[in-house]
C-alpha cells in the first residue's frame, strides 16, 4: 500500500467515524455497538498504518542507498562529472573534475566553468552553450582545459541539457573526459604516418637519384669523347635536376673558365647564359663561385638566391628577370685529389630549391663525370703518346739515315775513287762532322732512355755557373758564327755557386744556346745573363728567333713534341734537348720556364736553380772546423755503410787519414751486426744499396736507440742530390744529407761537426 492509498483510506475512516458520532445523537440505543465498531475499524486502520510506515522505512533505506550509491558513482567515477546551470555557473562537481580542475570541491560550486576553459576556447565555449539550448544532447566536444596552477590539456566534454516539465533547460550535465593520451596517440599516428610518407618519398626521391647517376653513367661510358659526353650528361640534368647545368673543364692545366659546356632548358637561356660569360668573364681570383670552388675543391650550395647577388655582379635588370635563378650548387670535378673542372646546377622554379639531398647527388654525378673525364683525357694522352712515338720514330729514322748518307757516300768515293787532297779534306771533314751528329743524336736518346728508367746519376759538387756558361758559349760559338750571329752575355760575377753536377749543368746551358741559334735567323742575337734572385741562381737564354705559338707552348719541354714535325719542317733534330733540360733542371732541384710573345716574336727561356745554402753548408763552414790539423778526428769511432768497394774504401782511408777508428761494411745487415759489438760516434752511410737501402738501416737503428737512450748521430752520403731525396733522409734520422762526390776535407768537416754537436748535447 503506498502512501496516497493509505491517506485516503484515513480520510473514509475518519468520515465513517464522524457520520457515526453524528448518528449517536439520534439512536442513543446502538452508541455503544457504533463506538465498538469504530473502534475495531481505527485498530484495523492502526494496524495498516504500522504496516504502510514500516514499507515506507524499508523504501526510505533502499533510496537511501540508492542515493548512497549514485553519490558514490558521482564522486569517484573516473571521468569528471559536472553540474551546472543554463550559463555555465558549476552546481555540483565530483572529485575527478575538482582534481582536472584543481580547486577543492567546497571552493568549485558557483564558479563559471568558463573560467576553467583556454583562452582560445572562450568563443566556442559561449557558442556550444548556446546550442545546448536547443538540444537535449551536445556531441563530443573537444576543448583546451586550464586547471588552475596547472598545465592545461584537452579533455572531451560531453552534455546532457536537463528540462522542468514544461521544457525548458533549468541545468546541465557534464562528463568531462581526459584524452591527454589519446591526443599523444593521435600525434604519435600522424607522426608515424608522417615519417612512413617521407621515408617512401625519400625512398621515391633515392630511386630517381638512382636512375638518374645510372642514366648518367651509361652516358658517360658511351664515348671517350669527354666534351660530347659531358654534353650529353648537361642535357640528362635538365630539367631532371636543374634549369642550367654548366659545365667547366681544366684544359692544358689552365684555370680559365672560356669554353664552357651548357644545357638549358630553354635555347633562348642557354643562348643568354653564353652571352653573359663573354661579356662578364669569370676572374680565377675571385672568392666566391667557380673559382673558389675549383680552387678549395669545396662544394657550393646556395638555397635560396637574392636579386642583390645577381646585381652586385653587374648583370643588368633584363639578363636578371630572364634568368630568375632561385637556388644554385657548384661541385668540383674531382679525381684522385686532381681538380679537373666545376659542374653548375641552377634552379630557376619558385618551388624547387637545393638541399643537401641534392647537394649530395650533384657530388656523386660529378664524381662519376670527373672519371669519366679522365678516362677520356687518359684515351686521348694515349693516342697522342702512340701519335708523337710513331712521329718520332720517323725523326729519329731521318735524322740517323740523313749524315749516314753522306758518311757512306763519301767513304765509297775515297774507297773507289783518287781524290784531290782538297776534295779528300773536305769528305773527312764532311764524315766527321756528321758522326759528330751521330754521336749527339745518339746521346739525347740515350739520356732519354735513362731519364725514363732512372738511371741518370749526378756527380755533384759545388759548381761557378760563370764558368759553365762561358764554356757552353764556346762550345757553339762555331755555329753561331756561320750564321753571323751574336752570341752576348751578361754574367753577374757575385752570384754564388750552387751544387750540381758540372757537365750536366753545362749539357742545360748548350741545349739551351743550341736551341736558341738553330731557331734564330742568320744576323739574329742571343743573349745569355746570369744573376740572383732571392736565394736562387736565374739564367735567362732569349733570342729574336722564330718564336712559340700559344697553342704549343704549354707543351714545349714535353718528350716527343715538335712544334713542326711535318715532312716540311725547316729545322731537324729530334725535339728531345728541351725534355732533357727539364729533367736535368728538375734533378738539381732546380725549375725551368719558357716564354714567347708569340711566332716571330722570339723566345726566353729561364732556369732558376738554388745556390748553397742548405744545413750540410752550415756544417761545413770552415770558422767553425778547421782542417789544417789531420787529427782533428783522434779517436772517434766511425761506422762506414756502403755496397760500392771502391767509395767504402776511400772514404775509410780519408777518415782513417784524420785520426778516425773506421769500421767498414756493405750491408745493411753487417751495420747492425757492427752495431751490436761497436758504439760509433758517427754513423756514415749511403741511401741506395740493394736488399736494404741506408732508409732501412737509420730506421732499425732509431727503433733500437729508445730503449738504449743513446742516439748515434748519422750523414747520409749519396748520389741522390734532389730537395726531395734530402728530406727523406732527414725525415728518416739522419742529422745531415751530403751528396757524392764530396770533397775530403768537407766529408771530415761534417763529421767532426756531427760528433762535436753530438757531445755538446
Amino acid at each position: 500500500m503506498d502512501v496516497d492509498d493509505f491517506s485516503q483510506q484515513i480520510e473514509t475512516l475518519r468520515s465513517r467515524v464522524t457520520g457515526l458520532l453524528q448518528g449517536t445523537a439520534s439512536e442513543p440505543h446502538s452508541q455503544q455497538e457504533l463506538t465498538a465498531e469504530a473502534f475495531e475499524e481505527l485498530h484495523i486502520a492502526l494496524e495498516e498504518l504500522k504496516i504502510a510506515s514500516e514499507e515506507l522505512q524499508a523504501t526510505r533505506m533502499v533510496v537511501e542507498k540508492e542515493r548512497q550509491r549514485y553519490q558514490e558513482l558521482f564522486d569517484f567515477a573516473p571521468d569528471g562529472y559536472l553540474v551546472t546551470d543554463i550559463y555555465g555557473t558549476i552546481l555540483e562537481a565530483n572529485c575527478t573534475a575538482t582534481i582536472h580542475l584543481n580547486v577543492l570541491q567546497r571552493f568549485l560550486i558557483g564558479k563559471p566553468l568558463l573560467t576553467f576553459i583556454a583562452k582560445s576556447d572562450h568563443q566556442a565555449f559561449f557558442n556550444y552553450l548556446t546550442q545546448l539550448q536547443q538540444i537535449d544532447r551536445g556531441e563530443e566536444w573537444e576543448v583546451r582545459l586550464q586547471p588552475r596552477e596547472k598545465v592545461s590539456f584537452d579533455v572531451a566534454l560531453t552534455v546532457v541539457t536537463v528540462r522542468n516539465e514544461e521544457g525548458k533547460p533549468v541545468a546541465l550535465r557534464w562528463l568531462m573526459r581526459d584524452i591527454t593520451k589519446r591526443k599523444n596517440l593521435e600525434l604519435e599516428r600522424e607522426q608515424l604516418f608522417a615519417n612512413e610518407q617521407a621515408a617512401r618519398i625519400a625512398a621515391q626521391a633515392a630511386q630517381k637519384r638512382s636512375n638518374f647517376l645510372a642514366e648518367a653513367s651509361s652516358v658517360l661510358a658511351s664515348s671517350l669523347d669527354y666534351r660530347t659526353t659531358l654534353t650529353s650528361v648537361a642535357q640528362l640534368a635538365v630539367p631532371t635536376l636543374a634549369d642550367w647545368c654548366i659545365v667547366d673543364v681544366v684544359e692544358n692545366n689552365s684555370l680559365v673558365f672560356s669554353n664552357p659546356v651548357i644545357a638549358a632548358s630553354e635555347a633562348q637561356k642557354e643562348a643568354l647564359v653564353r652571352k653573359l660569360r663573354q661579356l662578364y668573364p669569370i676572374s680565377v681570383d675571385a672568392d666566391y663561385g667557380l673559382p673558389k670552388v675549383l680552387r678549395t675543391g669545396e662544394p657550393e650550395l646556395v638555397t635560396n638566391i637574392l636579386k642583390s647577388s645577381f646585381q652586385k655582379n653587374a648583370w643588368n635588370e633584363e639578363h636578371l628577370n630572364l634568368l630568375e635563378v632561385k637556388s644554385y650548387i657548384v661541385v668540383p670535378l674531382l679525381v684522385r685529389k686532381r681538380k679537373l673542372g666545376t659542374i653548375v646546377f641552377a634552379s630557376a622554379q619558385p618551388g624547387r630549391h637545393y638541399t643537401i639531398v641534392d647537394l649530395t647527388m650533384a657530388e656523386e654525378l660529378a664524381q662519376r663525370a670527373a672519371f669519366a673525364i679522365e678516362n677520356a683525357q687518359l684515351y686521348r694522352e694515349a693516342q697522342e703518346a702512340n701519335r708523337f712515338k710513331d712521329e718520332f720514330l720517323a725523326i729519329v729514322s731521318h735524322e740517323l739515315r740523313t749524315p749516314l748518307n753522306s758518311m757512306l757516300g763519301w767513304v765509297q768515293i775515297i774507297r773507289n775513287r783518287k781524290l784531290d787532297e782538297t776534295i779528300t779534306i773536305k769528305a773527312l771533314a764532311t764524315i766527321e762532322r756528321n758522326a759528330k751528329l751521330q754521336r749527339q743524336l745518339i746521346e739525347d736518346i740515350l739520356d732519354i732512355s735513362r731519364i725514363v728508367q732512372g738511371k741518370i746519376r749526378l756527380n755533384t759538387r759545388k759548381v761557378d755557373l760563370g764558368l759553365i756558361i762561358n764554356a757552353a758559349i764556346e762550345a757553339v760559338h762555331p755555329t753561331s758564327e756561320i750564321k753571323a750571329m751574336q752570341v752576348e752575355s751578361n754574367l753577374d760575377p757575385s752570384v754564388g755557386e750552387v751544387i750540381g753536377d758540372a757537365d750536366r749543368l753545362q749539357q742545360i746551358v748548350w741545349n739551351l744556346l743550341t736551341n736558341a741559334v738553330k731557331f734564330t735567323p742568320s744576323g739574329g742575337r742571343v743573349e745569355v745573363h746570369l744573376k740572383q734572385v732571392n736565394s736562387n741562381a736565374q739564367i735567362t737564354v732569349s733570342d729574336t728567333g722564330k718564336g712559340i705559338s700559344a697553342d704549343f707552348l704549354p707543351y714545349i719541354f714535353e718528350r716527343f713534341r715538335q712544334a713542326d714535325s711535318t715532312t716540311t719542317r725547316v729545322d731537324n733534330g729530334l725535339g728531345l734537348g728541351l725534355a732533357i733540360v727539364r729533367h736535368l733542371v728538375e734533378m738539381h732541384s732546380g725549375t725551368v720556364y719558357a716564354f714567347s710573345e708569340g711566332e716571330g716574336r722570339g723566345a726566353t727561356f729561364t732556369v732558376l736553380l738554388p745556390l748553397v745554402k742548405s744545413q750540410q753548408e752550415q756544417l761545413i763552414k770552415e770558422s767553425e772546423v778547421k782542417v789544417d790539423n789531420l787529427s782533428m778526428l783522434d779517436g772517434l769511432q766511425v761506422l762506414v755503410v756502403d755496397d760500392n768497394a771502391d767509395t767504402r774504401e776511400l772514404i775509410a782511408f780519408i777518415l782513417q787519414q784524420s785520426g778516425a777508428q773506421v769500421t767498414a761494411v756493405s750491408s745493411v745487415s753487417e751495420a747492425l751486426e757492427a752495431l751490436v759489438r761497436l758504439s760509433p760516434d758517427v754513423l756514415v752511410s749511403d741511401i741506395g744499396m740493394p736488399d736494404e737501402d741506408g732508409y732501412s738501416l737509420i730506421r732499425k737503428l732509431r727503433a733500437q736507440e729508445v730503449f738504449r737512450g743513446e742516439k748515434i748521430p748519422a750523414v747520409a752520403l749519396t748520389a741522390f742530390a734532389r730537395d726531395e731525396e734530402r728530406r727523406l733522409a732527414l725525415q728518416a734520422g739522419f742529422q745531415v744529407h751530403v751528396s757524392k762526390p764530396i770533397e775530403p776535407e768537407e766529408l771530415v768537416r761534417v763529421v767532426a761537426k756531427l760528433a762535436k754537436s753530438s757531445k755538446q748535447i
